[in-house]
C-alpha cells in the first residue's frame, strides 16, 4: 500500500507530465498558438483580391494614358502636314483631316474609348480660316477595368497650329505704316483676288452620278456642262462637280478643279483685273 506522502508525489507527477505536453506546430514546424491558427489563409483572402483590384484599375489607367499620348502625337504630326500645305484645298478639309488621323492612329486592338474608333469625335476641328490650323478631337473614356467609373469621363485633345505662309502679316496682308496689301493669282489666270477664301479659288467640291449632273444646276442657276480638259462624260463611274464651277469633270487631278494659288503684292499684279466677287 502507497503511504500519504507517495500519493501526493505521484499525483504531483501526473500534472508535471500533462504540463509539459508539446505544443502545436505547423506543417512547417512553426509554433502557433491556439489563436493563431488559420489566420494567414484569412489574411491572404483579404489581401490579394484587393492588391488585384488595384493592379489591374492601373494597368487600365496607363492603357489609357498611353492611347492618349498616341493620339497627341498623331494630332502633332497631321497638324505640321497641314499648316505646312495651307495652299492645297484637300488639306483644308475636316473630313479628310480626321480620315488621315484615323489611318495615322492605326490601334493595335481595341482602345480605351465608349464606341472605339467611332467613338473619335471630330466636330470641333475647324479648318475653314487658312491662317490657322485647329484640329481638336473629343471622346469619352471606357477602360477595360473600371468598376466604380473613376475614368468614365470626356476628353478633349487638339493642336493649334498657325500656317506656314511665309509672310509676316499672313494671307491678308498689312497696309499699316506704308505696307502693301498682298492679292492672290492662279496659275495663267487674267484676274487677282484680294481674299483667299474666294470661291473662285477655294472649290466646294462633291462627287455626283451622271442621273445626278443631267438635273443638278450650280450656285448661279446654270446646268453643268462636260469639262473640256477631261472631257467627262455622263456615263463615267465618278464624276465631280464644283458649287460655284460650271462644268463636271470625271477626276479630282482635273485642271479644271485644281487651283495652283500664290500670293503677291498689288503693285506686281501688272494688267490683270480685280474679281469679280473679292477684288472690291
Amino acid at each position: 500500500m502507497l503511504s500519504f506522502d507517495n500519493k501526493i508525489h505521484t499525483l504531483s507527477g501526473l500534472k508535471m507530465q500533462k504540463t509539459h505536453k508539446k505544443p502545436p506546430l505547423s506543417e512547417e514546424g512553426i509554433f502557433l498558438p491556439p489563436f493563431c491558427r488559420g489566420s494567414l489563409s484569412v489574411e491572404a483572402a483579404l489581401v490579394l483580391p484587393l492588391f488585384l483590384f488595384f493592379l489591374l484599375t492601373l494597368l487600365s489607367a496607363l492603357q489609357l494614358l498611353s492611347f492618349s499620348i498616341r493620339l497627341q502625337q498623331v494630332l502633332f504630326e497631321e497638324g505640321l502636314i497641314i499648316s505646312e500645305k495651307v495652299y492645297d484645298e484637300r488639306f483644308r478639309e475636316e473630313s479628310y483631316a480626321a480620315e488621315q488621323i484615323l489611318l495615322k492612329l492605326d490601334p493595335k486592338g481595341t482602345i480605351p474609348v465608349e464606341g472605339d474608333l467611332s467613338g473619335l469625335d471630330f466636330s470641333g476641328t475647324n479648318l475653314k480660316d487658312p491662317e490657322i490650323t485647329d484640329l481638336n478631337v473629343r471622346y469619352r473614356a471606357k477602360l477595360l477595368f473600371d468598376p466604380f467609373q473613376l475614368f468614365h469621363r470626356d476628353f478633349c485633345q487638339y493642336v493649334l497650329f498657325h500656317s506656314w505662309n511665309g509672310y509676316g502679316h499672313g494671307l491678308h496682308g498689312n497696309r499699316e505704316h506704308g505696307e502693301e496689301i498682298y492679292v492672290y493669282i492662279t496659275e495663267n489666270s487674267e484676274v487677282y483676288h484680294r481674299s483667299r477664301e474666294c470661291t473662285h479659288i477655294r472649290l466646294k467640291i462633291r462627287e455626283v452620278t451622271g442621273s445626278d449632273v443631267k438635273k443638278l444646276k450650280n450656285a448661279y442657276g446654270k446646268k453643268y456642262q462636260s469639262c473640256r480638259h477631261c472631257h467627262a462624260k455622263k456615263s463615267d463611274p465618278h464624276l465631280y462637280v464644283a458649287e460655284d464651277g460650271d462644268c463636271y469633270h470625271n477626276s479630282l487631278t482635273c485642271s479644271g478643279l485644281s487651283r495652283s494659288v500664290r500670293a503677291i503684292r498689288l503693285s506686281e499684279a501688272g494688267n490683270r483685273r480685280p474679281c469679280s466677287r473679292c477684288g472690291y
